[in-house]
């Protein structure tokens, strides 16, 4: 099926995003977790261009719950990008999310 879904994305150049939350973490201490952590991850990994993780902080002692890391783990066609991590701090009230070190109410 992806191999049919990403040949539909080249044949229309468009892009299709794919959105897997990770299988069961028995031993989950809390970190992001990576691309192996979907289920059948040897093939989402296979055929990505791009693949991002992203991972809001549920834990008061490591940091503020509003943090969310947005995790570049793999980049295909580096003009595209490179890989690395972003902070970000996310409003409850208005699902925005902002630079963490962006003044609250300015864009």
């Amino acid at each position: 099926m992806l191999t049919k879904v990403k040949r539909f994305a080249q044949h229309h150049a468009c892009h299709v995003w794919f959105v897997a939350h990770p299988r069961q973490l028995h031993h989950w201490v809390g970190g992001p977790p990576n691309m192996y952590d979907i289920s059948g991850s040897a093939h989402f990994i296979n055929k990505c261009d791009n693949g991002i993780v992203v991972h809001r902080n549920r834990d008061p002692e490591a940091g503020p719950i509003d943090q969310v890391q947005i995790c570049v783990r793999k980049v295909r066609n580096k003009v595209a990008g490179t890989i690395g991590d972003a902070f970000l701090c996310y409003n409850r009230v208005t699902g925005e999310f902002m630079d963490i070190d962006e003044p609250s109410g300015k864009r």
